[in-house]
This record gives structure tokens, sequence and C-alpha cells, in this order.
């Protein structure tokens, strides 16, 4: 694309965000076809680990017809329509990449065992992936600890491998959680599988599963939509009532308390909205209204939930935007927030150590701030940087258990932790499996 980003064009086109998505910390937008990344690490697809401030263009993808776009916690997956080629990025651990290896990648690379599958959906996990094709069929690949793979072992897979367990069921769409995944099918069925300490697979119990396992009719409702947040899950009828389950210890629920629940429970406080998206974070969760109005719970330490404190909220509260924007599309990382409005512009919030809110600077934000170099109301992505941008500099690196403020073996409700519940401070131990050699 001559002169891309370098705001060498001679007529510099106004180009608006279609999509976004959110990971552990870096952000994802794509323009018409047009991917941008911001955040940290190979998993903006630059070709660097270098952090970026503010959106760049990813040059290897420039051209692709890039329809939609997914952030695990720290990877990306692309995937071109014309081209029916899925592609990955960032690091590979656990063979969360599906290239049949666990090396990381600093730019789009293909999966060539999905090339020619016509793609509905992705969905990225911590360290898992999980695709459904136009036929509804699920494949999975990546790390398998716990069962999320939900192909009857706990082996990782290093390509995606087909879950037979939904032969002759028609999937609709798929979530993916830390360790747990769920799905929702055409006939409105929920299932959940793989790690389920928290009750977050909707069954009943703390019992893992190795596969997908339907979960009990909820006031004999079918599910049109489901998210899942790092240990809890949430879902959303045919009558579009919200329901949410698993891990509460910070309100992620919603329900007013800091309790697990190990069955869907309907959202009480959100019964008379008409809820048409939902999203969920490391330990918040965001609820999007027909009429635009966005609701957000949970852990809230860095702003993530956008209502102007740093308060944790068990109960649903509006996040409010300039003049009363409506919003269109919602997103939620690990500890921050994407929004895109019906005016076309783009808002973030939350945690931005990284860069990963594209304002240009590493700081925390509690309310929605425009992100002007993507924002219609702002440059409208007239001048993007491209991938040659450098990086960066005086990069200080962070220990895992830094980065992530990783959340202690626990125990389980029933014994006494002597922990406390709600705004408490995590003791921050390593996460091995962040650990890089």
């Amino acid at each position: 694309m001559e002169g891309e980003g370098s705001g060498g064009e001679s007529n510099p086109q106004a180009r608006e965000v279609v999509l976004i998505s959110a990971g552990a910390s870096h952000s994802v937008a794509l323009l018409y076809h047009l991917l941008l990344g911001t955040g940290e690490d190979g998993q903006l697809g630059h070709g660097d680990a270098g952090d970026r401030l503010l959106p760049t263009v990813i040059g290897a993808l420039v051209g692709q017809d890039i329809v939609s776009v997914t952030c695990g916690a720290d990877h990306t997956t692309a995937y071109s329509e014309s081209g029916l080629q899925l592609y990955s990025w960032g690091w590979g651990d656990f063979g969360r990449l599906g290239h049949g290896n666990s090396s990381d990648v600093f730019s789009p690379q293909p999966v060539k065992a999905l090339q020619g599958i016509k793609i509905k959906q992705i969905a990225c996990g911590d360290s898992h992936c999980v695709a459904v094709t136009m036929e509804g069929k699920v494949q999975s690949w990546g790390r398998n600890q716990n069962g999320q793979l939900g192909l009857g072992t706990t082996e990782d897979s290093l390509l995606p491998q087909k879950i037979q367990a939904f032969e002759g069921i028609f999937v609709k769409m798929v979530a993916a959680g830390a360790e747990h995944t769920a799905a929702v099918t055409e006939d409105g069925d929920l299932y959940g599988w793989g790690w389920g300490r928290y009750g977050n697979l909707g069954l009943g119990d703390r019992d893992d599963r190795l596969i997908p396992e339907k979960v009990s009719a909820v006031d004999g409702q079918k599910m049109i939509l489901v998210a899942c947040g790092w240990r809890h899950t949430i879902t959303v009828s045919s009558s579009s009532n919200l329901y949410t389950y698993g891990w509460s210890k910070y309100g992620q629920l919603g329900h007013g308390d800091f309790e697990d629940f190990l069955v869907p429970h309907r959202l009480e406080a959100l019964c008379d909205k008409s809820i048409t998206q939902i999203s969920g974070g490391w330990r918040h969760s965001m609820a999007l209204t027909s009429d635009g109005e966005l609701y957000g719970w949970g852990w809230n330490k860095f702003g993530q939930v956008g209502v102007g404190d740093n308060v944790d909220h068990c109960s649903p509260v509006q996040v409010k935007f300039p003049e009363e924007q409506k919003v269109a599309q919602i997103s939620c990382g690990w500890r921050h927030t994407l929004a895109v409005t019906e005016r076309k512009n783009i808002f973030s919030w939350g945690r931005g150590t990284s860069g990963q809110l594209g304002h240009g600077n590493t700081i925390d934000c509690n309310t929605p701030k425009i992100i002007e170099i993507l924002s219609k109301d702002g440059n409208a992505c007239k001048q993007m940087e491209s991938s040659t941008t450098e990086p960066i500099s005086g990069k200080v690196w962070v220990s895992p258990s830094e980065r992530y403020a990783i959340v202690p073996d626990e125990t389980v409700p029933g014994q006494h932790s002597g922990l406390p519940r709600g705004n408490g401070n995590d003791v921050n131990v390593p996460d091995v499996k962040r650990v890089r050699t």
C-alpha cells in the first residue's frame, strides 16, 4: 500500500473501525479489512516485540481481505474471507497459534491446517483457541491442561483438531476463558467444558470436563449469546435476559454480592433491559443494550469498568460517554475495555501501562476516552503509522507476576483462605506458564 501510514498519501481517505478486540495488554481494530494494533509484544503483529502507544497498521495483512480479528491473552488471530485463511501471531507456547509448534511469531502467519475452511467465528482464551465453521463444526488447539479443548484428553494440541463431541450438533458460537470454554448451539443449548473449579461451566459442580457437556435448561430459556471472562461466564437468552455464573470474588457476576454461582443465574439488575452484546474481561464484565446503553461491573482497580472510580462494583453501573453517544460494540481486555459508538468514535479505558488504550501514553483511565486517531470525530484514520514505525524505546522489563497481577491458588468456598472479598489485594505470585526461558 504505497505511502500508507506515513502521511504521504496524496489524498488520504477517511476510514471507519468496523471491529475491535482486546487482549491481556494489547488491542486490535479492523478498518474495512485494514488491521491495526496497539499494545505490546509480538501479539501486535508488527514483526518485533516492541510496544506501540498509538494504533499502527499491520503491514503484513494489508490487502488480505481481513474480515474478523480476535485477541487472546498474548496472541492474536485474523481471518481472510476471500483467501479462506486464518492467520495467527504472538506468543506460541502450548501450541496456541496452531502452527504445529510452540514458537513465538512476531508477524501474522497462516494456520495452514485451516486453509480453505470457511470460518464463522474464532474465540481465543488465555492459551487456547476455538474456531466455528460455517457448517457449525468446531475445532480447537493450544493448551489443554484442564480439558478446555474438549477433545477428551488433557494433552495440548499444536494443531487444530475437530471436537468430536459436537458431531451432529450445529454450533452457533463459542467463547473461551482462561482455561474453560463455552458454546451455544443453533437450537439454543448451552455447553461448557474445561476448568470448572468456580462453577464457571454452569454444570452445578466444581469439576473439570474434558468434553463439552450440556448445561441444564435455565427457566426454559434458549441461549443465543455466550462470553467468557477469565473464570466466569456470561450468556444471553432469546428473551434478551442476561445470566452469569462462575467466579465472583470481585463482583464480576453482577448479582450484588461476591458469591460464586455454579449454574446460570439471571442478572436481575438488568432484567428490564434488552441485552444485545456481552463481553468478559479478566475479572470484569460488560453488557450492551438494544438502545445503546453500556453497563459494567466487577474488578475495577485500573478503572476498567469505566464509571469514574477505581472501586469494584458487584452490580451493573451505566458507563457514560461524551454527548450521550450510544454504543454499538464492546470488547473487554484483561484490565482494559474498548467500545465503538454509533458515531464511529472509538473509546478505551482501564489499564494503559503498555499503550493498549491507544492514547499515545501509558496512563490508566477510569472513564471512556476517545482514541483520536481512529475516531470519526478525530483524525478518522486518515494518517496511520505503518509497521515500519519504530517501537518505543526505554522499555523496562516487568516480571510476569507484576504484569498480570496473578491470582493466587485460592481455596474454594467452604474453606477459609483469609483473603478479602471485593477490592482485595491479590498476592502476586509467579504463574509458571508465563515464565519465558
